[in-house]
């Protein structure tokens, strides 16, 4: 989800508490990924039979810092083994509408590619073209944002998990009291909707008297994010917390510029710059990763299935594992927590640093592909 680096470009490891909850109903074995025990539908592969596979990316919406990493990962992983001279690896973004994916995923279905990688604009409205490229014989692969068409195998971060942790924190960083603004994120996206339904969900646990002052529309992006809270602002400059589905600076900018001394307690993303920010302003920050490595399990999942060596359920959800760091709240443990989410302090040089972009998102990469922070960001 801007990017300069300096200083020296280290590479930054997944950390071994992630790895290990990747095994929460999908595992990485002997670098395989699977899902469960039940086999997908057979589809029969009459676009590609053999290597090397003709591997597309679907994707819609370039507006901010993590759609683009993430493109970035998905080229760079694609020349690393097990992938390089076993696939034949291409991106076509679409415009910003639904339609518009529709008509690229159709011409992307004409090339006959063995598989097509897609970060949905919708969970829905993509399945009717979907279907015809799983009955062509074409491999879905759905991920970030998951459609629901039952021949596409799914690739998440479980935003419904860990979103409901979120809730729960905000409830905790306001002692139970106050009001809030909340983001509704990207019009139609299956994502975004999660997100604000789980973090809503997870407020309310164990009661809380905090209200929702106002909603706003942050697309995703922290030009959006800074207009929508800005205007709620002038409506109410009573509000204690703000939820964003992407970053936290917007937030602080938008009450300092309302004049407002205090900033809100704010949950967003895990961007780098992100991290820095609540750690330099001494705020009381949810930083949730939303990892872009979802696309290296996706293109490893995908594969997986046209070698034969996997044959997951594409009713099960492959997970990405996820982590929540926090600042302002060492006391937060959450009443529920669904997906055993991971809670680090945030601490500058250890989880977040000053050398790196602001807008890369950590972690970015898996271990078994060595892409530095130069490469991703």
């Amino acid at each position: 989800m801007e990017r300069s680096l300096s200083s020296p470009r280290r590479q930054r490891r997944w950390p071994a508490l992630l790895l290990g909850s990747i095994t929460a109903g999908a595992t990485m074995i002997g670098g395989t990924v699977t899902a469960g025990a039940v086999k997908a539908p057979a589809l029969t592969r009459t676009a590609a039979a053999a290597a090397p596979y003709k591997i597309v990316l679907s994707n819609n919406f370039l507006g901010n810092d993590w759609r683009p990493e993430m493109e970035r990962v998905a080229t760079l992983t694609s020349n690393l083994p097990p992938f390089k001279g076993k696939i034949n690896f291409s991106i076509q973004n679409a415009g910003a509408t639904t339609s518009d994916q529709i008509a690229s995923l159709n011409d992307i279905i004409q090339g006959k590619p063995a598989a097509i990688l897609v970060d949905a604009s919708s969970a829905a409205a993509l399945n009717p073209t979907l279907t015809r490229a799983c009955n062509a014989g074409i491999l879905v692969v759905s991920f970030d944002n998951p459609v629901t068409v039952p021949c596409a195998y799914k690739v998440s971060q479980s935003m419904n998990n860990g979103m409901y942790v979120v809730g729960q924190w905000m409830n905790y960083a306001l002692k139970g009291a106050g009001s809030i603004f909340v983001d509704r994120g990207l019009p139609a996206s299956s994502a975004a909707s999660v997100i604000e339904n789980s973090f809503l969900n997870g407020l309310k646990l164990g009661g809380t008297k905090i209200k929702v002052a106002n909603y706003y529309t942050g697309q995703f992006a922290d030009g959006p994010e800074l207009q929508g809270i800005s205007a709620d602002l002038v409506g109410d400059k009573n509000v204690t917390g703000v939820m964003t589905q992407g970053y936290c600076k917007p937030a602080f900018t938008a009450f300092k510029d309302a004049g407002i001394s205090a900033l809100p307690a704010a949950t967003c993303f895990g961007y780098n710059g992100e991290l820095l920010a609540c750690a330099q302003e001494h705020a009381k920050c949810a930083i949730l990763t939303g990892s872009p490595v979802v696309v290296q399990i996706a293109l490893k999942l995908a594969l997986d299935v046209l070698d034969g060596s996997s044959k997951p359920s594409t009713a099960i959800t492959v997970p990405v594992p996820m982590l929540l760091y926090t600042s302002g709240t060492p006391g937060f443990k959450p009443m529920a927590n669904p997906g055993k989410l991971g809670i680090q302090q945030i601490v500058v040089g250890k989880n977040c640093y000053p050398q790196l972009a602001p807008g890369l998102a950590l972690p970015f990469t898996l271990p078994q592909y060595p892409i530095t922070a130069a490469q991703a960001g």
